[in-house]
């Protein structure tokens, strides 16, 4: 009998250890957490997305695409490069439409779509947040002088500010922090202040790197979705993506493991996400590779 508990119990460590090692222990722990929480009839239900575009080329770029936005007014997508300072539009179906340099940053990281031209750029290791305008047909921009907040927070290199995300109903910048520890902050009254105004700023932690939902290895990016107010984290070392309600539930999941998603290869390195009104998901993975994601029935 002890032989046998001792058996038992082996092969439970051992099927631990490969989950972990394989990154499938954040995916089967958020799918058990997915079933304790209540009812909700309003989820993405991302379990259901398939990939129509799968690893697709990103032609005309020689540095890695490292985060995305959808600007709805344009029907397009705008990506930063982590490399060589240029902002870029894509289609949606990832070709490339325009590059635009930037000048005076460094370390573009983070990237989201206010309204109209208006865009905030993060950089990863001075954890700087600017608020940039992008005039169509530009080809560069300069941020000297363009409102700016430096955050500071945790500063340790490169695992600093990975990804933005405007949530238009609450007038908050949402900011996630790749890890050591992971964070997601909100932050008011920086964008849109006029020059002459008092600043009235607003730092909130969303997810506390303790806070028993957020149960990953790293977080590359996030989208909010306006109509539902749902929260969408990307991690690229646990390879999925998690849907999580306003209450901090986690409701769906999109695996982007071989098999998952209608995925014929694993996304090697999830950098960047955006949502557009159809609730079509796009990824960017590096080296350059495009994704789409359709909802399904």
């Amino acid at each position: 009998m002890k032989k046998l508990l001792l058996a038992v119990v082996l092969l439970l460590l051992g099927a631990a250890a490969v989950l972990h090692y394989l990154h499938l222990d954040a995916i089967w722990w958020h799918t058990w957490r997915m079933h304790q929480a209540p009812l909700h009839h309003d989820s993405l239900a991302l379990d259901h997305y398939r990939a129509d575009i799968q690893a697709q080329p990103i032609d005309g770029l020689d540095d890695d695409v490292s985060a995305l936005t959808f600007n709805a007014e344009t029907g397009t997508l705008f990506a930063v490069l982590n490399g060589e300072p240029l902002l870029v539009e894509l289609s949606v179906d990832g070709k490339l439409l325009r590059k635009v340099r930037v000048k005076g940053v460094q370390d573009m990281e983070g990237l989201t779509h206010v309204a109209g031209r208006r865009y905030v750029i993060a950089e990863e290791r001075s954890q700087r947040l600017i608020e940039v305008e992008v005039p169509d047909g530009a080809a560069e921009v300069d941020v000297a002088g363009a409102p700016s907040l430096t955050i500071g927070l945790d500063l340790n290199g490169n695992k600093g500010f990975e990804g933005l995300s405007w949530d238009a109903r609450q007038r908050r910048l949402l900011v996630v922090k790749e890890r050591d520890p992971l964070r997601v902050l909100a932050v008011s009254g920086f964008v849109g202040v006029q020059p002459d105004s008092p600043l009235a700023l607003h730092i909130q932690e969303l997810k506390t790197p303790d806070s028993p939902w957020l149960f990953m290895r790293d977080l590359s990016s996030l989208s909010l979705h306006d109509e539902t107010g749902h929260l969408l984290l990307l991690s690229d070392q646990s390879n999925m993506l998690v849907e999580y309600d306003e209450d901090g539930h986690p409701r769906s999941l999109l695996g982007l493991w071989r098999g998952m998603g209608g995925l014929q290869r694993t996304v090697p390195q999830a950098e960047g996400l955006a949502m557009d009104g159809q609730r079509r998901l796009y990824l960017v993975s590096e080296p350059n590779l495009f994704y789409r994601f359709v909802p399904g029935e």
